[in-house]
């Protein structure tokens, strides 16, 4: 079984984009994605290659999680442990940094 690929969320906004100019003809994007014809909003797509396209495009594709969705989801894998709870706070504090449902 395939299983659908990790994308970043720039790059899936590139496949987006890809997929709205070809009006979802995938074919066009994995015949463009072959010479390299991304440009602009495209752009990100010219790090990925041939297989990776065709598998998100033909499989599916999920988005990968940003920083903060990680620290989130870390954070509450953990929730039971005041220790990782304590340190994950104390490290936001000392960043300046608010994640909504941490520590604001």
């Amino acid at each position: 079984m395939v299983n659908k690929v990790i994308l970043s969320k720039e790059e899936a906004k590139a496949l987006e984009v890809a997929l709205e100019r070809s009006s979802g003809d995938k074919s066009s994007i994995v015949q463009w994605h072959s010479h390299n014809l991304w440009d602009d909003k495209t752009a990100p797509l010219n790090d990925l290659d041939l297989d990776t396209v065709c598998q998100a495009l033909y499989v599916g594709y999920e988005v990968e999680p940003g920083p903060e969705e990680k620290v989130i989801n870390f954070y509450e894998a953990n929730a039971a442990n005041p220790a990782i709870e304590f340190a994950v706070r104390q490290t936001l504090k000392l960043l300046n940094y608010q994640i909504k449902g941490i520590n604001c």
